[in-house]
């Protein structure tokens, strides 16, 4: 669920991140939030509190019916987990914390602000000041008020955590009354960026401030540093969630175990009454067979995978579909001395069929993706928003369909030559060899089974493996050993897209930069910092290219050349208050990597939901029909988890 950037990528059994690192790798979005958490019954097939929050029947007795079922692709033992939300260890989905916590606001799969606890967040100050009220009607489940300085101890705890302390970071918090809480920042921030920006659940003060006074009093860093191990190996239960009020989301636990949990509505949330359901039943189903035949017995009711098998199941329906701003794409290591070379990478773009790659994906898995026409390094949803009329028509089209004799030209023109169905360097040197990693997961499976032969059929000789979760992630985010990656592009804004920090972005970059002085004043550091070294550490990028100036042209002439500078132009996009500003650098971030090609993207992600529409309303991208409905409708572009959890599906009445 983590800033809605995972679309229907199939199922998988592994989990190997915690919530905090999923997000910094999907988006680069800096994280100053909570750590993956879990929970520890004693009896995990137990009912967590003696207190019913629901009945049958509930809110509404003209109902149909007032319980939902749907999936969850995961396996998950909860006698194995631990809720603690400042803790690394515990067995449990990042996602399952937005369940139970929420946070004040929240990214939809196009960026725009939800608010969840929050009221308002307004940007202040020239960008150096932000003011985050919340909504005065959430309560924990003990009935106590959810309060600013939740938020704070949150925030604090969070800082000696990750950090040694909030006089170790750029930014501070005050809190201004009850339910208001201003975030100091060390420099403006972009108010389109940054109000998407605190999707930190929120921990209960009461229960949590004997450790900000632990840390408040720990002396010296190691001090602090045995806080956050003790604070880090501490077990909250479920059962502790539950019958200590530490949740205050719209659904509480009841009943878990490892193939089925039960949520029962918090009657005092003030979404609950948005919602006349009064249970929603969570069936754990790993397997994708079992979930099939869960879906084929009316088992199932709602969900966003198995699309091709609810779409002919005579009980559901496809009630929504929207693009989002993920992109599958191909990364490429210019480790390697063929990747290297600019005309190489060219071929591959040529080479690879988006419009193809999409039927193979409906034929296997059935869902439908958006096919790409070219290669600019976003989703096609954010580049129409973000750059000029025109701006795409003038890069250099790839095409949507593959190119094998255009790909063949760019490599004879670079000095390759074909020998033995093997492409050959100008060195001598065959185009053989290429490891093709890519991850465990279903759909990014068959796209890497699908290109990796017509690569061979090319002339490209290479080796697909597809290692476990966490063998993956190694070689992806550690080792980098590939030469060529399924990975994904995604973020909610340009700045993300074309993130420094990470090479789900622009590339990572931040790694060999020498910091420069902050300016003075609620100012945008236009400054260019000092580099270590002309490439990345890993991938071997130049951080200084020179590209061309005129959009479509191919070749670099020294006259008409311009640099680039990333780690200038994404500080400033996360910085600058002039939305023209960012489109001028995402043109020109754009044309960099239509000419340069780091990566290809594959397809444009869809998200596409299903539900039993003779039992339910399901949100569409229309208004619903509660008081709130206007404001609201940024909610309908999101997750299937959020749909239910803010209060957006209700059963139909007779």
């Amino acid at each position: 669920m983590a800033n809605s950037t995972r679309s229907a990528d199939g199922d998988s059994n592994e989990s190997p991140l915690t919530r905090r690192r999923w997000l910094a790798l999907c988006s680069g979005a800096a994280m100053a939030g909570l750590a993956g958490c879990g929970a520890n019954p004693d009896d995990p097939n137990a009912t967590l509190s003696s207190e019913s929050t629901g009945s049958e029947g509930g809110s509404n007795s003209n109902a149909v019916t007032t319980e939902l079922h749907m999936r969850a692709p995961v396996s998950w033992t909860p006698s194995d987990s631990n809720v603690n939300p400042f803790s690394t260890q515990g067995d449990i989905e990042y996602w399952m914390e937005y369940m139970w916590w929420e946070s004040p606001s929240y990214p939809n799969a196009v960026g725009e602000p939800i608010y969840w606890l929050a009221k308002d967040i307004s940007v202040q100050g020239g960008g150096c000041e932000v003011l985050i009220t919340l909504d005065e009607n959430h309560t924990w489940w003990d009935g106590s008020p959810v309060t600013a300085k939740d938020y704070h101890t949150t925030q604090l705890i969070t800082d000696y955590k990750e950090y040694g302390g909030p006089d170790e970071t750029d930014d501070g918090w005050e809190v201004v009354d009850k339910y208001k809480i201003k975030n100091v920042l060390s420099g403006p921030a972009n108010p389109a960026v940054k109000k998407v920006d605190y999707y930190t659940p929120v921990a209960k003060h009461d229960y949590y401030k004997s450790w900000l006074e632990k840390f408040e009093d720990a002396s010296g860093e190691q001090a602090i540093k045995g806080v956050a191990k003790e604070l880090n190996d501490h077990t909250v239960t479920l059962k502790d969630l539950t019958d200590k009020g530490l949740g205050c989301g719209l659904w509480k636990p009841a009943q878990l175990s490892p193939t089925n949990a039960v949520h029962e509505k918090y009657q005092d949330h003030p979404r609950a009454d948005w919602t006349n359901l009064e249970t929603f039943n969570w069936h754990l189903l790993s397997e994708k067979q079992k979930a099939i035949q869960a879906l084929n017995t009316g088992k199932l009711d709602f969900g966003d995978k198995l699309t091709d098998q609810a779409r002919t199941n005579d009980q559901t329906e496809v009630f929504s579909r929207f693009g989002m701003s993920g992109v599958p794409k191909l990364t490429m290591n210019w480790n390697n001395e063929h990747l290297a070379r600019r005309p190489v990478r060219r071929a591959i773009a040529y080479l690879i069929d988006s419009e193809e790659v999409v039927k193979v994906i409906k034929s296997a898995h059935g869902i439908k993706y958006n096919s790409r026409k070219t290669v600019f390094g976003m989703s096609s949803s954010l580049i129409s928003d973000w750059v000029s009329d025109g701006f795409v028509d003038k890069l250099i089209d790839y095409g949507s369909t593959s190119k094998p004799e255009k790909a063949a030209s760019v490599l004879k023109k670079a000095g390759y030559s074909k020998n033995g169905g093997v492409w050959v360097g100008p060195n001598g040197s065959k185009v053989s060899g290429l490891t093709y990693l890519t991850p465990p997961w279903n759909i990014y499976k068959s796209v890497g089974k699908y290109f990796s032969s017509k690569l061979d059929e090319f002339g490209f000789k290479n080796n697909l493996v597809v290692p476990s979760g966490s063998g993956f992630y190694k070689r992806w985010d550690e080792t980098y050993d590939f030469d060529l990656c399924n990975w994904f592009t995604t973020g909610s804004h340009p700045a993300y897209a074309y993130s420094t920090v990470e090479v789900s972005g622009l590339g990572n970059y931040d790694e060999i930069a020498v910091a420069t002085e902050k300016t003075e004043g609620c100012t945008v550091n236009r400054t260019e910092p000092e580099l270590d070294q002309p490439t990345s550490e890993k991938l071997q990028h130049p951080i200084r290219p020179k590209f061309p100036k005129q959009i479509g042209q191919k070749s670099l002439n020294s006259e008409a050349g311009q640099t680039l500078y990333p780690l200038k132009w994404h500080k400033i996009m996360l910085q600058t208050q002039d939305t023209q500003e960012v489109k001028q650098l995402t043109e020109k971030l754009a044309w960099y990597v239509n000419w340069q090609v780091p990566h290809v993207g594959f397809y444009d992600e869809v998200k596409v939901y299903w539900g039993n529409t003779n039992k339910f309303d399901f949100p569409s991208l229309k208004a619903d029909d509660h008081p709130h409905a206007e404001e609201t409708k940024a909610e309908h572009r999101t997750t299937a988890m959020e749909f239910l959890m803010k209060g957006h599906i209700s059963a139909k009445t007779k």
